[in-house]
């Protein structure tokens, strides 16, 4: 009898065991990147220069401290994808100086590209070298500013940048941050691979604030970039995207004043070209100096008429009702569902023993 009575223990055990381990406590559903609040931009900058989108650029910024690089991506003649911002004749002129004047201004082969340095020193580097880079240096992230918002030429680009990343590991995708410029490139990109982070850009986008964030909220969108100026000239935008815990960052700042001037704003994070990571502490300051700020100066008090408090009451309860966020789930459940199930698999364990010791009178406690 003792015997069977420990197998049945065993059993209710595990049966607890198995209820907690069906709903696993839901982890943060923020993206792992966006614990870091600065992005180099193309490849952040080197010896004074910016967009260079080369491969020194990368070393220098990596040893800086940065972990998530903005890198320009653009069809090539024979259609692969290099880091270069465009292919007009200033850029050229400005970035690869040797190119002989018939191959400026025009799209070039990926092997004309790579065989003139950029700034007669630096490595260009194509989509594969890049690749190659975040097999190396498996910590680091890549945000895609591809430019196109042509529906084909969109598909070609990821296309490229799926078959190229899955040549060598599947995984890196999910350090890829496709940078989206309009709805449509969102559907577009998805139905290529289901990116799992993604970054909405808006600095291609004349969409007024409602349209920003109904789309942002249809979407599931938790990070948007945009412009320092649009970030200063639409304060309701940034208040909106806040109060959805949307995280924003904005391009570009190189200076820590313009951080704090950002971080006022309610901006989250920024792409510079030449600030280290190190600067990352600005944000951490800035956040303290604004709590301490709202613990040290409470709201004065107001009292309110009876019937002002009915109505704040009625508001709130109101609010409560039509706006209360949906609670987020990776399809297990919440913590909540786990209080549950640990209760009710402990319960379950009470009456299978209950049920073992029925004919035992001397059973404690029941």
């Amino acid at each position: 009898m003792v015997s069977y009575l420990r197998r049945l223990s065993v059993i209710a055990l595990l049966a607890l065991c198995g209820c907690l381990q069906a709903f696993p406590v839901n982890a943060d559903s923020s993206p792992d990147w966006t614990r870091y609040r600065m992005i180099a931009h193309a490849m952040g900058g080197i010896n004074g220069h910016d967009y260079t989108n080369s491969y020194e650029a990368f070393l220098v910024n990596y040893e800086k401290g940065h972990r998530v690089f903005e890198v320009d991506l653009i069809l090539t003649e024979d259609g692969k994808l290099a880091a270069r911002h465009d292919w007009l004749a200033y850029t050229a002129d400005l970035l690869q100086p040797g190119l002989p004047e018939d191959k400026k201004g025009v799209s070039l082969t990926l092997r004309d590209f790579k065989g003139f340095p950029i700034l007669d020193k630096y490595k260009a580097l194509s989509f594969k070298d890049i690749v190659k880079l975040m097999q190396t240096y498996p910590d680091i992230y890549i945000i895609t500013d591809t430019k196109e918002t042509d529906t084909d030429l969109v598909r070609e680009q990821f296309r490229l940048i799926k078959g190229g990343v899955e040549t060598v590991d599947q995984a890196i995708l999910n350090r890829i941050i496709p940078e989206l410029y309009t709805e449509e490139m969102v559907e577009t990109v998805k139905d290529i691979y289901p990116f799992p982070n993604k970054l909405y850009s808006l600095y291609q986008s004349a969409d007024s604030t409602e349209e920003i964030v109904s789309f942002v909220r249809e979407q599931d969108i938790q990070t948007v970039a945009m412009p320092v100026e649009r970030a200063q000239m639409m304060p309701d935008l940034m208040e909106s995207l806040n109060s959805l815990g949307v995280k924003t960052y904005v391009h570009s700042v190189n200076s820590e004043e313009e951080i704090r001037a950002m971080t006022d704003l309610g901006v989250y994070g920024v792409y510079t070209d030449f600030l280290g990571n190190e600067q990352e502490r600005i944000f951490a300051d800035t956040g303290e100096a604004m709590a301490a700020e709202t613990q040290q100066s409470p709201a004065p008090e107001q009292k309110l008429t009876p019937m002002q408090a009915s109505a704040v009451v009625q508001s709130s309860e109101a609010a409560e009702t039509a706006e209360a966020p949906a609670v987020k789930s990776n399809g297990w459940g919440t913590l909540q569902t786990v209080y549950v199930s640990a209760t009710a698999g402990f319960l379950i364990a009470l009456v299978t023993l209950r049920f073992a010791w029925g004919k035992n009178k001397s059973f404690p406690g029941f």
